[in-house]
């Protein structure tokens, strides 16, 4: 009878463990994985997706604050991955709040593992861009398209790693995510370019030195 009752006393324990990381912008990230689901969609998005859902179950007793978890959650829905990465790299730490009823050490655990996330970014934006860059029709398409990219993917990927993501983008222009987010439309355009001449500078192979 003991043993029963110390068997019970750990799922409920379990349970506990596990509702308290159930928190909102897990269930909005569980929102968006099913809708990918449905549409049977594996791209990049996909995979953003399952990436952040993989960072914010490591994270107990934090949410996002509430006004920018409208925008990332609420409103016209292009994708809450991207909107959360995006916001995460411009508004670092401050993104974040941690629940009030925890103690001290465990406001402080949570904070730290905030930090480790907000430091992923980088190398998330990182794998994001190469992955688009995969599936772009042409080498050169995104480079045409979107201009700035180009150096932005060079500095974020060789500054020195204690320069954080934040203060990567202070003063920068944030169109660039909108860019990036409208990634299918430059490669249209680079398509319907290809048809009308299919020997642009685009398409051909890198120049050996």
């Amino acid at each position: 009878m003991k043993c029963i009752v110390i068997f019970c006393s750990m799922i409920m324990c379990l349970n506990l463990w596990a509702a308290s990381r159930d928190t909102q912008i897990l269930k909005c990230l569980g929102e968006e994985e099913r809708r990918l689901h449905l549409k049977k969609d594996t791209g990049p998005i996909y995979d953003l997706n399952q990436r952040l859902i993989a960072e914010m179950v490591q994270i107990p007793n934090v949410e996002i604050n509430p006004a920018d978890y409208q925008k990332i959650c609420g409103g016209k829905k292009f994708s809450e991955s991207w909107k959360l990465l995006e916001q995460s790299i411009l508004k670092g730490r401050d993104l974040f709040i941690v629940s009030g009823k925890v103690g001290s050490m465990q406001k402080d655990m949570a904070l730290g593992m905030v930090d480790d996330y907000v430091e992923a970014t980088r190398e998330i934006l990182l794998t994001f861009i190469s992955q688009i860059q995969a599936l772009s029709p042409t080498p050169t398409c995104l480079k045409e398209e979107i201009p700035p990219l180009d150096n932005f993917f060079i500095e974020i990927k060789y500054l020195q790693e204690d320069v954080d993501m934040k203060t990567i983008f202070k003063g920068k222009d944030e169109k660039i995510f909108e860019e990036l987010k409208n990634y299918p439309r430059a490669f249209e355009k680079c398509r319907a370019r290809l048809k009308k001449n299919p020997k642009s500078p685009s398409t051909e192979a890198p120049k050996k030195s």
